[in-house]
């Protein structure tokens, strides 16, 4: 089957598109709309419908990405297959063999994204100066600098899949295997980067207890990330407010060097009810708007939330797309224009948080700078609270949502119905709509609370915050970042002693917490800089991997 010119400028800007919904969060990166796409342009909608219900089942089960997982690229069979399923149809391809075709284009992809995180980690230092300068358009253009990197690759693995298929194929046989195996090895390393990024910015002696706990928790007890918060956050609880303290009343802290209230304020007091308006106007000393204009701030910053990986690195993760959002935010709530770079730029740290909770920490900076709060005291606060809200805003949109949704499209497409694609679209986006939204609304509402009571006892929270943080990102790297050695000792031609096995027995994900360790020495002692970092990680991959050091 030969394709026109318009075909395959039209495929390459439907895979553009698609491939930020990746990054827009809006689910257009999945087979089943892909394929659907590919088979409107191309003329054949019943096998575009086929192929995207088979590449869907198929990626359902083992292509979605998950903690510090990487996946093959649901691009592969959902357009490049869908190109094979359709151009091949007359020779006797069926979307069987289609899918089975795609899947080293959908690694290859895979590696290229990969290619794209790392290349925008260098954009990060221009953007911070740009913040520093006041140079906004510059700042916020290079914000979604990774959208712009994603849209063009995108077209140009569309165009090239119409355009010329062999070119692809001999693409992927001209990569030696060993650097396709070092490359995934290497990937799975990646993780510690961004671990290490936030331990920096949380480092101190008082965390290194619960840097413990958190792997202890994760790697001998198996307790998920929102049970290790939870575990964290008790123990800071029981050492912020000691025994027999009466609410209201001051006591000297277990934590060295902060005064803490108790009950009524190093808790946050009452969550329940927000401040009145007298009690609100009274407290707002940061910013000159009224709480009306407050709110509808946070509605629109929420809306925001769209862009969170806009510009997505492995130096900061979303940070510099999360600054881009607090933006228009900030620029409404400065005085000044030497506030609003001082306060831009202490939005420009790590952040790592679903999307579709991220409205919880944006209404909570918003409150807090208005109540007179700035950024950088209620920072270690939201980094606590990235990973509980990234692990339930993981689990809830990719393993309950989307798999429903994807299910019910998959069998409509299957049946050769047009409406499954669109079935499953709509449906997910106006549910993760509602969730923003939903959000934003509970986020506002507690943060009005408790910023109130939070500006007495800041500096025993942030610590608390910290302290849990630091529990959190220890058994995060237990369970995302995937290091074994296949390391084995034989006497006779019997193997007599493996080393992941006694690992494992004796110090279960030691290795990647050492991994991420060996980063964190690096970046606050020898003061590498972050794209060194990923370099010596890529490096390290390849060359271990070759050494028969890691599986």
């Amino acid at each position: 089957m030969e394709l026109t010119l318009s075909q395959c400028i039209l495929t390459g800007l439907w895979t553009g598109l698609c491939i930020t919904g990746m990054l827009t969060g809006t689910y257009l990166t999945r087979c089943l709309v892909m394929a659907a796409g590919v088979g409107i342009i191309l003329g054949d909608i019943e096998t575009g419908l086929l192929m995207g219900a088979a590449g869907e089942l198929a990626f359902l089960g083992f292509g979605v990405s998950s903690g510090g997982s990487v996946p093959p690229n649901p691009v592969g069979p959902g357009i490049i297959g869908a190109v094979i399923a359709i151009t091949m149809k007359d020779q006797g391809m069926d979307t069987g063999a289609a899918l089975a075709y795609s899947f080293p284009f959908a690694v290859l992809i895979q590696f290229l994204i990969t290619g794209i995180y790392t290349a925008a980690t260098g954009i990060l230092p221009w953007a911070e100066r740009a913040a520093e300068q006041g140079n906004y358009r510059r700042f916020r253009l290079l914000s979604h600098s990774t959208f712009i990197m994603f849209a063009a690759a995108g077209f140009c693995i569309g165009f090239m899949a119409c355009y010329q298929t062999k070119a692809l194929e001999i693409l992927i046989s001209a990569i030696p295997s060993w650097m396709t195996e070092g490359l995934k090895t290497a990937g799975n390393l990646l993780p510690a980067v961004g671990f290490a990024v936030i331990l920096n910015a949380m480092a101190g002696a008082d965390v290194a207890p619960f840097v413990l706990t958190g792997y202890i928790l994760a790697a001998y007890l198996h307790v998920p990330v929102i049970g290790i918060a939870l575990s964290a956050g008790a123990i800071v609880w029981l050492r912020l407010i000691p025994a027999g303290c009466k609410p209201g009343t001051d006591a000297s802290s277990s934590v060295k060097g902060y005064p803490a209230k108790c009950a009524d304020s190093a808790a946050g007091g009452d969550l329940g009810e927000p401040s009145g308006p007298d009690t609100f106007r009274t407290a707002a000393k940061g910013s000159p708007v009224s709480e009306k204009k407050l709110r509808r701030i946070s509605r629109r910053t929420a809306l925001r939330a769209y862009l969170l990986q806009n510009g997505y690195n492995y130096g900061n993760y979303e940070g510099l797309a999360y600054a881009n959002i607090m933006f228009p935010a900030l620029k409404k709530l400065c005085k000044n224009d030497e506030e609003l770079r001082r306060e831009l730029k202490d939005s420009l740290g790590y952040c790592s948080v679903n999307p579709n909770f991220l409205p919880i920490l944006t209404s909570f900076q918003i409150v807090a700078f208005h109540q007179g709060i700035p950024a950088k005291d209620t920072r270690d606060i939201r980094l606590a609270l990235m990973g509980p809200l990234a692990g339930i805003g993981d689990s809830m949109v990719q393993f309950c949502f989307a798999p429903v949704f994807s299910t019910i499209g998959a069998s409509m497409a299957a049946e050769g119905m047009m409406a499954g694609p669109a079935v499953f679209l709509l449906g997910m986006n106006l549910l993760l709509l509602g969730l923003k939204l939903f959000n934003e609304a509970l986020g506002y509402r507690l943060s009005m609370s408790f910023t109130d009571n939070l500006k007495d006892s800041l500096a025993p929270v942030s610590q608390g915050a910290r302290m849990i943080g630091s529990a959190v990102i220890a058994g995060l790297a237990v369970e995302c970042i995937k290091v074994e050695t296949p390391i084995r000792f034989s006497r006779g031609g019997e193997m007599v002693f493996g080393l992941q096995d006694f690992l494992d027995t004796l110090l279960p994900g030691i290795l990647p917490v050492l991994f991420t360790g060996c980063l964190f020495y690096l970046l606050r002692v020898k003061k590498w800089s972050m794209y060194r970092l990923i370099g010596i990680t890529l490096v390290a991959g390849i060359c271990l991997k070759l050494a028969g050091v890691l599986a």
